[in-house]
């Protein structure tokens, strides 16, 4: 009760603090939303559909775009011991359009049905197995206008839209998702130097055993590189750099609020130490006064995690829709989480202090 009552008489002091802190839960929050956007923007292609694995060539490190395979590599990784399913992925970086005009697109190319289907429908159905001249789009895709029905062109060949799809898209480019004949028909269109190779893919999904060994997948098939799902998102040029270089400026902010909280608490306990005396000589116990500190370092930090993750919620609302950020709730507990845990953490380094009080002080003694 102590400690809550000083907190409301000095308001203004402990407001000082809570800006502070709200001002660093705002920081951090924008650079875990653009961490997250970034991420998620990156890699959802490749997370969000049923495979557990891809293969790629050995001179591809794990890049869809560069790999090159043949539909032969699809047969032969079938029969590997630990695969359920193996399909063809083809990839393509590319133009297009669309209702309103162009369109930034990745297009995918793959056996519906088989490994590497879009697991996340929201609206509409998937090409069926074998049909041609139609898409499933991501749903980002409805910013320009895309809906059920739409067409879209990407050089002389058009499909038309079925489906949306969400989650799907690829180094920051949303996707459209169709059979590999209409995607090989696509990639010849924009890419006249690829024509000529009727069989050839980008590489093959997997959809493996609990357990599978990916170093035996791959032995099945020589000159082949096979990855799980989670280390082709990171193998994505740039991703695995990204989120390295955000979580770690995330991480020196939060150690910065600790230490901001721990600098406030230790020149509060000083400024409170001839007080503190008279406490403990009226039979106060440190346990007690250090509780009543851990108090006011847990509402400001919560306080401030509320400041912070308002005006950040507001600070989205006017960002650009070009700038890549995702708001997630798991990022906004985990991080809220973090503060408080940081604020009480660096409030205990100020117990140390109220322990070496002397009761003494309260009656001319010195400290």
């Amino acid at each position: 009760m102590l400690a809550i009552r000083e907190f409301q008489r000095g308001l203004g002091r402990f407001s000082a603090i809570v800006s502070a802190l709200g001002l660093l839960v705002f920081l951090v929050l924008i650079l875990g939303a653009l961490a997250d956007g970034l991420f998620y923007g990156a890699t959802g292609a490749v997370r969000s559909t049923s495979a557990t694995a891809y293969a790629f060539d050995d001179e591809a490190e794990g890049s869809l775009v560069r790999s090159r395979l043949t539909e032969v590599d699809v047969a032969i990784l079938a029969q590997a011991p630990g695969v359920e399913q193996a399909g063809p992925v083809g990839v393509l970086l590319t133009g297009g359009e669309g209702p309103q005009g162009t369109l930034s697109l990745s297009v995918f190319g793959i056996d519906m049905g088989s490994a590497g289907t879009p697991t996340t429908l929201v609206e509409g159905r998937l090409p069926d197995p074998g049909e041609s001249g139609v898409v499933a789009a991501d749903e980002r895709l409805t910013d320009e206008g895309v809906v059920l029905g739409s067409t879209i062109a990407v050089g002389d060949v058009t499909a038309e839209v079925v489906g949306l799809v969400a989650d799907a898209s690829y180094q920051l480019q949303p996707s459209v998702w169709t059979s590999v004949a209409t995607w090989r028909a696509m990639r010849d269109a924009v890419r006249p130097e690829l024509r000529g190779q009727p069989d050839g893919i980008n590489a093959v999904a997997l959809v493996t055993t609990p357990g599978a060994s990916l170093s035996e997948i791959a032995a099945a098939a020589p000159g082949i590189t096979v990855l799980s799902a989670e280390a082709t998102g990171l193998a994505i040029p740039g991703v695995e750099q990204q989120s390295s270089t955000l979580n770690s400026i995330i991480y020196t902010t939060l150690a910065v609020a600790a230490l901001v909280v721990a600098l406030f608490f230790a020149l509060l306990v000083l400024e409170k130490r001839e007080l503190f005396a008279a406490l403990k000589a009226l039979g106060a116990s440190t346990s007690r006064l250090g509780g009543g500190v851990i108090v006011q370092a847990a509402v400001a930090s919560v306080l401030g995690v509320v400041l912070g993750t308002v005006v950040a919620r507001l600070f989205g609302l006017v960002i650009p829709p070009q700038v890549p950020t995702l708001f997630r709730t798991d990022t906004l507990v985990t991080i809220a989480v973090f503060t408080v845990v940081a604020g009480i953490v660096g409030a205990v380094f100020s117990l140390r202090r109220i322990a070496r009080i002397d009761p003494a002080t309260a009656i001319g003694g010195v400290l």
